[in-house]
């Protein structure tokens, strides 16, 4: 499988201090953990990605979390676990890149019912946006996917 054309020289990390938080890949060995929190999640996770994740079982989860360790490991897209300074799940960050085009994707950021969570959110993604402009190719067109988080 054939890395997207915009990250054929670019390798994003698999695990990123950001602030607070530290970003970590979503893999199979996180399954329990992420249906856990996606599944309490639900109700502030509706709308974002359509009906997902209405209802979601174990083995179903399990076979998304493959899937998104290899894009990323292929480099076509990229999705990480949110974890807070304690290392407890906080939530979600994904960046695909728009198949078959160059220099545009979505960002889509989730978190679980935290503290302060809309001003967490909303923290987050102005540092995501920061570090993504460091690393994506120039002029990159990121349209991010934030309802009903942020709106």
């Amino acid at each position: 499988m054939d890395p997207h054309p915009d990250f054929t020289a670019i390798n994003l990390p698999r695990d990123l201090p950001l602030g607070a938080f530290r970003l970590t890949p979503l893999s199979p060995e996180f399954v329990d953990e992420d249906l856990n929190a996606v599944l309490s999640s639900a109700p502030l996770l509706a709308g974002i990605f359509g009906t997902w994740p209405e209802g979601l079982t174990r083995d179903a989860n399990l076979i998304d979390l493959a899937w998104h360790e290899r894009e990323f490991t292929a480099r076509r897209s990229f999705s990480w676990i949110i974890r807070d300074s304690e290392g407890a799940y906080a939530g979600c960050f994904y960046l695909f890149p728009e198949l078959g085009t160059r220099g545009k994707g979505k960002a889509a950021l989730w978190l679980c019912d935290i503290p302060d969570r809309t001003k967490t959110a909303q923290d987050l993604k102005a540092a995501l946006g920061a570090w993504l402009e460091t690393v994506l190719p120039d002029d990159y067109a990121l349209a991010w996917i934030t309802r009903p988080l942020l709106d």
